[in-house]
């Protein structure tokens, strides 16, 4: 129920269901076998195409959550970012609509972004000037 609820929710504000569903699925594999949030969520990331944007504690402004994380998944038109939170016991991850995420945080992610493309468009040239 709350994978559906979570997908539909992502679903109207254009991250494709799709997506959502199967970041969750990659979630729920890791289980028992991955040592941290972060390395759930990044391993997750992974089996889907995308990549660990940030994991941070919660502000508190997220219902049930001691810990949130983002993905980017790579788009021809425009990246999607998901979100992943860690309950307040630590015990289960959860995809949460866009709605609960709220603009704080989808805004950071998607600044984050920002700043690491302009990063990597950079890096190659910086690093052979430094050489030269």
């Amino acid at each position: 129920m709350m994978m559906e609820k979570s997908a539909a929710a992502a679903g109207e504000v254009g991250t494709d269901v799709f997506e959502s569903v199967e970041f969750e699925l990659a979630l729920d594999l890791q289980g028992a076998t991955a040592e941290t949030f972060e390395t759930s969520v990044r391993s997750a990331a992974a089996v889907i195409g995308g990549e660990l944007l940030f994991e941070m504690p919660s502000d508190g402004t997220i219902e049930d959550a001691s810990r949130i994380a983002a993905v980017r998944l790579p788009s021809q038109e425009r990246d999607r970012i998901l979100f992943a939170v860690l309950d307040e016991a630590g015990e289960q991850v959860r995809v949460p609509d866009r709605e609960e995420i709220g603009d704080r945080f989808y805004g950071f992610a998607r600044a984050f972004v920002g700043v690491l493309t302009r990063i990597r468009d950079d890096l190659p040239f910086s690093a052979e000037e430094g050489r030269a």
